[in-house]
């Protein structure tokens, strides 16, 4: 058996968004992401945004599809092959949820438990996009 490659951490997550201006606003807005970089090549605008060792990569793809009513929806979205979502962990998940509700972020699923006995729960929102994003409380 050969030897696994060694990694050292998860570099980034990227995403496809119809509007790379109005994405980097809002998280920005809404968890104090920076822009790092931007770039680009024909028909297509890029940029990293991070905030601590969280990066994610955002796309905006002149001849990209818009995302599938099946993709916004956390029942059916497990159901599609791929990347369905973006985690983030949060310190309290209760008070980040309240937070986001007085901003009117979309509360897609209510905080719960993960039902694996850990005591980790868990919240889906929407981002400016419609893409679902996780909040994650380690238990």
């Amino acid at each position: 058996m050969s030897q696994p490659i060694a990694l050292s951490s998860l570099h980034h997550v990227g995403a496809t968004v119809s509007d790379l201006d109005a994405s980097i606003a809002w998280y920005r807005e809404t968890f104090g992401f920076e822009l790092l970089s931007s770039y680009g090549w024909p028909g297509v605008q890029a940029a990293f945004i991070g905030r601590g060792n969280i990066r994610i990569e955002l796309f905006q793809n002149d001849e990209a599809a818009p995302m599938s009513d099946e993709r916004r929806q956390p029942e059916t979205n497990l159901r599609i092959g791929g990347i369905g979502h973006l985690a983030l962990g949060v310190v309290d998940l209760d008070v980040a949820v309240a937070n986001l509700q007085g901003r009117q972020v979309e509360i897609v699923a209510p905080p719960r438990e993960v039902p694996d006995g850990s005591g980790s729960r868990f919240a889906f929102i929407r981002d400016s996009e419609g893409m679902l994003v996780e909040l994650f409380e380690q238990g």
